[in-house]
């Protein structure tokens, strides 16, 4: 069966989803169109690799001329990792990250179908563990990945939460869709920052405080493995990545962009690096920035 094959009803979740195999959810028919862009061979992909190389380009050099170090992560889709679970059989997968891979790191190599909830969109915090083990080697290479992981493992603590998954959430929930609820929000192990800390508050400016209904997060950390300071450009797909990023980080600021490289919040908070963390799918309709 291809992707063209499905006879995809749209029923009443907040986000469209489509089931698997193994009870797997995949985001479908999104505003990034994330199944049509990797699997349906007539998608016409917006992505422009040239002005991406442009954009990107300009913000380095941004970057470079205020001492800052400037980093790009593409966090891979699930139907990309997790493709042996997909409801149909991929002929051919394609990737808008394959033209840009020179360019920017994604770390698929890995990932695999653990590292994704059944019920969610993004990665799960086991992922973020290993990807943000990637990234830290990246930033300072002199350590191993693999040292980075074990020094998260030291640092973090855990606890059991409920996973409130983004693909098994209803619009108007009623009774009878409480089976399909429970079938996927299982107690799992989540991690956090052991040594967090605000005893010095921090009063953000008003501007960069909220993003229309998005909050900024501010983080710090005394016992950090670097003393630098961390812009971190995101969505929600972060969230999971923040505690972690904090055991190397000393502080971080995470703001919800929108695809707005904000240089007023940059000149204000004058950080060590500035991360773009950024879900595949959403290069598809991302914002070509030429910064000055």
């Amino acid at each position: 069966m291809s992707y063209d094959d499905l006879n995809l009803q749209e029923e009443q979740f907040t986000q469209l989803r489509t089931v698997g195999l193994d009870n797997y959810l995949f985001l479908n028919n999104d505003t990034n169109y994330e199944l049509k862009q990797h699997y349906v061979e007539n998608f016409k992909n917006k992505f422009d690799e040239k002005r991406f190389r442009e954009s990107y380009n300009s913000k380095r050099e941004y970057c470079e001329k205020r001492g800052i170090e400037y980093k790009f992560y593409v966090i891979p889709d699930k139907s990309v990792v997790c493709k042996d679970y997909l409801p149909i059989t991929p002929k051919n997968l394609k990737r808008n990250y394959y033209s840009i891979q020179d360019l920017v790191p994604d770390f698929i190599d890995i990932l695999d179908a653990s590292d994704y909830y059944k019920s969610d969109s993004h990665i799960n915090y086991k992922g973020a563990i290993k990807y943000s083990a990637e990234m830290m080697h990246d930033i300072r290479p002199q350590v191993s990945s693999q040292k980075y992981l074990e020094a998260i493992k030291e640092n973090v603590i855990h606890r059991r939460v409920r996973v409130d998954g983004d693909l098994c959430k209803f619009k108007n929930p009623r009774e009878d869709q409480k089976e399909i609820v429970d079938r996927y929000d299982y107690p799992f192990l989540e991690y956090s920052n052991q040594y967090e800390y605000s005893d010095n508050p921090f009063v953000m400016p008003e501007e960069f405080a909220k993003v229309g209904i998005r909050d900024s997060f501010y983080m710090r950390n005394r016992f950090s493995l670097t003393d630098m300071d961390c812009l971190l450009f995101r969505s929600s797909a972060a969230n999971r990545y923040m505690d972690v990023l904090n055991v190397f980080f000393k502080s971080i600021f995470a703001y919800w962009d929108h695809w707005n490289f904000n240089t007023d919040l940059i000149e204000w908070y004058q950080p060590n690096v500035i991360i773009e963390l950024r879900p595949e799918r959403f290069l598809e309709n991302m914002k070509y920035e030429i910064i000055d």
